[in-house]
């Protein structure tokens, strides 16, 4: 079969669509991944097919830093709103070429045209979520709202006051270019780019577990078999004494980096820890940091991770997965987003601890790194949830899914057994295969 694969947003959207296109390839379809231009040179490295795809999100970001801060989620929102109408167009331009001939379209992240454009090409359509939050339920509020362990009914209200903010944002250009293919227009906006209907859930249901009105197969989150070698650098940095931590907040912005580097830096030695720190979209390091210091560009987390002995980081959905892959325990400091979310997770699951970003000094963060490394019973069960995430064949079981959603003849030979309100997901492989 021949997939087209989007994944608009950051390297946290990008990266799991990437190993799922790996997957899909190796079962032997035909798999396109179109995602952000910041990417390509990593499909490519891979060998995978690539096509950009809408806004740059790096540049997107990096010029309005300002505007998506932790403590401005409002103004994060009006940005999105803002930028909407002229992403529809971007994206909808690049991938509507794109689906003619294909047999299924799979979305992610921030993509906001593709299930349209499936409907336009006349192929089947699923979306795959990286957190239960991203998909409407009463039992949590939406995702950009930095909240958690909210009431039900506070829930319905929230979702009823998003729904209503983007139907009066992205419908009218949403519709304007369905009704350019002869499509019927969308009521409900979140509904159809964000429906349960046409989703599976690529979250681990050890610490994200699909609430009870959420009928959605749960995969577990993807991992990324990166067979690249880290750099001889950091090669060199682990053997040269105790495991360090790795701090890194990926694509989030930061106004003020140097600052925080330093912070970071201060933290780390007054705690008793070599730290690996990630430079990021922020741009974090510097001179003068300290030699317990090494900061890196990006690296794999699947072969970097089980190697630490505690990962800082900003809560996105595939740094938290890769984490708890990992077993490793997480202090997590959400910027935006299904961040807090997250955080509430590993929480809730006992295997880290959360720090707000306006909490970020030197002296709570010290106290984090201080119970992650001491916390024993903290560490065993992050331990556990990690071998048990390993176990289970995520992919595998996202192929079949996604073949049985087109129709396809060819099928992988595994078969998925999965309870939405259960933490269990069993995958056993058929005789055939």
């Amino acid at each position: 079969m021949r997939i087209l694969v989007v994944a608009c947003g950051t390297r946290g959207d990008f990266q799991p669509m990437l190993a799922l296109a790996l997957a899909l390839r190796r079962a032997g379809h035909e798999a396109l991944l179109a995602a952000t231009p910041t990417f390509a040179s990593e499909a490519s490295a891979l060998g995978v097919p690539f096509a950009p795809v809408g806004m740059d999100f790096q540049q997107l970001i990096t010029r309005h830093r300002s505007e998506l801060q932790p403590h401005r989620p409002l103004s994060a929102i009006r940005l999105m709103n803002r930028l909407i109408p002229e992403g529809v167009r971007a994206e909808w331009e690049s991938l509507r070429p794109l689906a003619r001939g294909s047999d299924l379209v799979v979305g992610a992240g921030a993509t906001l045209t593709s299930r349209s454009v499936a409907e336009a090409a006349h192929v089947p359509y699923r979306y795959v979520a990286y957190t239960p939050q991203i998909l409407p339920s009463v039992w949590h509020p939406p995702v950009m709202l930095p909240l958690t362990g909210t009431p039900r009914w506070l829930n319905r209200l929230c979702w009823a006051g998003i729904r209503s903010i983007y139907n009066r944002v992205l419908l009218p250009s949403l519709n304007t270019w369905r009704q350019s293919e002869g499509l019927p227009p969308v009521p409900c906006a979140i509904r159809h780019v964000f429906s349960p209907d046409t989703s599976l859930l690529a979250a681990d249901p050890e610490v994200a577990p699909a609430p009870p009105d959420l009928p959605v197969p749960q995969v577990g989150a993807f991992h990324l078999e990166d067979p690249r070698p880290l750099p001889a650098e950091v090669e060199r940095f682990l053997a040269d004494g105790e495991r360090p931590i790795y701090i890194g907040f990926g694509s989030m912005p930061d106004s003020d980096a140097a600052r925080t580097s330093l912070t970071l830096a201060e933290a780390a030695r007054r705690a008793g820890c070599r730290a690996l720190l990630s430079s990021g979209w922020a741009g974090l390091g510097g001179e003068s940091l300290g030699s317990h210091v090494l900061v890196v560009g990006p690296l794999s987390h699947g072969q970097l991770f089980p190697r630490l002995a505690g990962i800082v980081h900003h809560g996105g959905a595939g740094t938290t997965s890769a984490s708890t892959r990992a077993g490793v325990p997480q202090v997590v400091v959400p910027h935006m987003v299904d961040q807090f979310m997250n955080a509430h997770y590993v929480c809730t699951a006992g295997i880290g601890t959360s720090l707000t970003r306006g909490q970020l000094g030197v002296e709570r963060l010290v106290r984090a790194l201080i119970h992650i490394r001491e916390d024993s019973a903290m560490r065993e069960r992050a331990a556990r949830v990690g071998e048990r995430v390993r176990e289970r064949d995520s992919l595998a079981a996202a192929v079949e899914l996604l073949e049985r959603a087109a129709g396809g003849a060819h099928s992988s030979g595994v078969t998925v057994t999965s309870s939405v309100n259960s933490r269990d997901i069993t995958l056993s492989r058929s005789s055939t295969s």
